[in-house]
């Protein structure tokens, strides 16, 4: 007998995708990547284009040259439109579409695919759809089941509401900046990352799927107002809960542990350039298999319990800095793993991509094929699925769209418009 084909989790689901940027199409990839069809709707005009497309590294058709870095550019980009890596890496397995919202047909078009599809996405500033007399209450006039997710700074209601919000900024509010970092007088540091562009695709696809079950159930659509800078409050700990019972601010810490005595807790040079590993000695076990690794000086007594590890902790570092810089990152991580010592070698991204034997034997990286670029690897997704497709090429099974790439499909397909009509819509500006 044959074997019974997998279904995709969220078959059947229609999202329609006016993401862009990093904070919504995040989610929407979440969805594609679980089967839904999702049409990531964008404008033609270069000064409406998504932002992310203009952005580096542009990598050549030949994937074993070098990317061609050459920044920001005002209007068209020289790379053109569908050349971006960042682009790329987020919206794999969507379907693109053009539409103008500035055209009234092509608002009408919008409302048309709504009246197909169950959840629309968007993170636009709060007033931009109702400006536009697409927003939530207009929208569910035409679809009552709709899902609708709006993704913003610092959220829908409030006095911040109209705040111009990204990633950095969100977490700054949060709160996550200020905690971030070496000790004072050190400056915060951040998160290297504008971290709050990438968390809050994580909650809208789990809130997205939470109102499909409910639509399922009852027929009944939502509005989902989805704020990044609540989101870093919810990634930034017990800080917030230590200034509610104690009255004392976070400070930064660095890499140590302040919360508990676990020490040695940090990361350390290893042999190199500018290679490191981080150790995170939880317990006096723990420490009594790194001392047997290290010898010597690790045997002292003053350092066998983990209160006298923490009062001596500036001197424990500044001693197992000396000793991990005489060995290899990866062999010394395989040797303290053996021993049952938490640590890892800080790795960079070369060493993800090229080294790391661990996304290599869960086939981490996908590589799917692009329009243009040809065959390329992407970011896979973090978990497996044993009974049901989990794969970033989606049902399009495919990198992200080049511009407008299934204006054809999509319109002729959901809206039954014909090739003379989408080539009359598209004269007027209107797709």
């Amino acid at each position: 007998m044959a074997e019974k084909k997998q279904r995709w989790a969220l078959e059947g689901t229609r999202v329609i995708d006016l993401t862009w940027l990093l904070a919504g199409p995040g989610g929407t990839r979440i969805l594609a990547t679980l089967g839904a069809e999702v049409i990531r709707v964008e404008c033609r005009d270069a000064r409406a284009v998504d932002f992310l497309r203009y952005t580096p590294p542009f990598p050549r058709k030949d994937p074993g040259a070098p990317v061609q870095d050459l920044g920001m550019l005002a209007g068209t980009p020289a790379n053109g439109f569908n050349r971006s890596g960042n682009f790329n890496n987020i919206n794999p397995g969507k379907f693109g579409i053009t539409l103008n919202l500035n055209h009234p047909k092509g608002r009408d078009l919008l409302r048309r695919l709504v009246a197909k599809a169950h959840v629309l996405c968007e993170n636009f500033s709060p007033e931009r759809m109702d400006q536009w007399r697409v927003g939530y209450d207009a929208l569910r006039r035409v679809n009552p089941a709709l899902i609708y997710v709006q993704t913003t700074g610092m959220g829908k209601a409030g006095v911040y509401r109209d705040y111009a919000g990204y990633g950095p900024t969100a977490q700054a509010l949060s709160g996550l900046t200020a905690m971030s970092g070496l000790p004072e007088p050190r400056q915060p540091a951040g998160w290297g990352y504008s971290y709050l562009d990438h968390s809050p695709g994580y909650y809208s696809s789990m809130m997205i799927i939470a109102a499909l079950m409910r639509q399922r159930r009852t027929g009944q659509g939502c509005y989902i107002d989805l704020s990044q800078t609540e989101i870093g409050i919810l990634l930034s700990g017990a800080a917030t809960l230590k200034y509610q019972l104690d009255g004392q601010p976070t400070g930064r810490h660095g890499n140590r542990m302040p919360f508990a005595p676990w020490a040695p807790h940090g990361a350390f040079p290893c042999r190199g350039d500018d290679e490191w590993i981080a150790i995170a000695v939880q317990d006096d076990p723990q420490w009594a298999a790194l001392a047997a690794e290290i010898g010597s000086w690790a045997l002292d007594d003053r350092f066998a319990q983990a209160s006298g590890r923490k009062a001596n902790e500036e001197e424990i570092e500044r001693r197992l800095a000396g000793w991990t810089a005489q060995h290899d990152s990866y062999d010394l991580t395989a040797r303290l793993q053996a021993r049952g010592v938490p640590a890892g070698p800080a790795q960079k991204s070369a060493d993800r991509f090229t080294r790391d034997p661990q996304l290599k034997a869960r086939d981490y990286f996908v590589t799917l094929p692009h329009s243009e670029l040809g065959e390329w690897p992407l970011d896979g997704f973090p978990a497996r699925m044993s009974a049901s497709p989990a794969c970033v090429g989606g049902r399009a099974n495919r990198g992200a769209p080049i511009l407008g790439e299934d204006n054809e499909r999509i319109y002729r397909d959901i809206l039954g418009i014909g090739a003379s009509e989408l080539r009359a819509l598209m004269e007027e500006g209107a797709v």
